[in-house]
């Protein structure tokens, strides 16, 4: 989802449907997958009742699509299997290559490292004022011992990051339920739904609470840092699909003077 922008660049779209509910948000608003391997969706929720991935789903078997919802693994059980003796072929090894680290090796679902489309679904709802958005997803995969490094390391924000090098969703559908009506938009870029996730859970904040803007959250400067997606906001547009209600547009419009979009 991107166009011509100024100059000899491309901007990232925001596409953002409405709808009574997730449902009919989503209804029409999927593009179809990528590839042909597995359809994988990811909630940020890490919940099998996620309203918006039940909503994704739904629509791809709307449209005679088969998706498999993912959720992460019992960590528990899968340090039994590592044990000695038992093998399970459900892991795989992959590199991390970060520009300013040694090379690290981390094992993620083999499902995911085996050319399927991911699509990670953030439910604001769900998952605002805690996370994980988007950036720091598929962090929440890695295997219990890969993930406990990433918890240990000091920089574990970062280290969530730079998950995405090794696997990186190809769709990104953020939802949140404004005034009894559910926004849901749709994007390409991980940097720019991560933004506008966090200026939507800003939504549930008080008025008069001082907060950092969402360039400032450290999992976006770590993203910018990699260059895996926009690094300006000049290189984002916010675009609604209908006419929403008066009062969404409000939101909206704020939503992305927070991100620093201009916003018509």
């Amino acid at each position: 989802m991107t166009e011509r922008g100024p100059g000899d660049g491309t901007r990232t779209m925001i596409v953002v449907f409405t709808g009574t509910d997730f449902a009919a948000a989503v209804r029409d608003a999927l593009p179809a997958p990528s590839g042909s391997g597995e359809l994988l969706v990811l909630p940020s929720s890490l919940r099998r009742t996620d309203r918006l991935a039940q909503a994704v789903r739904q629509e791809f078997r709307r449209d005679g699509i088969v998706s498999h919802l993912l959720l992460p693994a019992n960590p528990v059980a899968d340090l039994i299997r590592r044990a000695p003796g038992n093998h399970d072929e459900q892991w795989a090894e992959v590199e991390i290559r970060a520009p300013d680290r040694q090379v690290a090796a981390v094992t993620l679902p083999a499902r995911l490292t085996g050319g399927a489309s991911i699509w990670a679904v953030t439910d604001v709802d769900r998952v605002g004022g805690t996370g994980p958005y988007v950036l720091d997803l598929m962090a929440r995969y890695l295997h219990p011992v890969s993930r406990f490094r990433q918890i240990a390391t000091p920089r574990r924000s970062d280290a969530a990051v730079d998950v995405n090098l090794a696997v990186m969703p190809s769709r990104f559908v953020v939802g949140k339920t404004l005034g009894g009506i559910a926004v849901v938009g749709v994007a390409v870029d991980p940097i720019a739904t991560e933004l506008f996730a966090l200026a939507l859970a800003d939504e549930d904040l008080p008025t008069d609470r001082a907060v950092t803007g969402p360039w400032e959250d450290r999992v976006v400067q770590r993203a910018t840092e990699l260059e895996i997606g926009i690094q300006i906001p000049q290189q984002l547009a916010i675009e609604f699909v209908g006419e929403p209600l008066p009062a969404v547009r409000e939101v909206i419009g704020r939503v992305a003077g927070r991100i620093g979009v201009p916003f018509a």
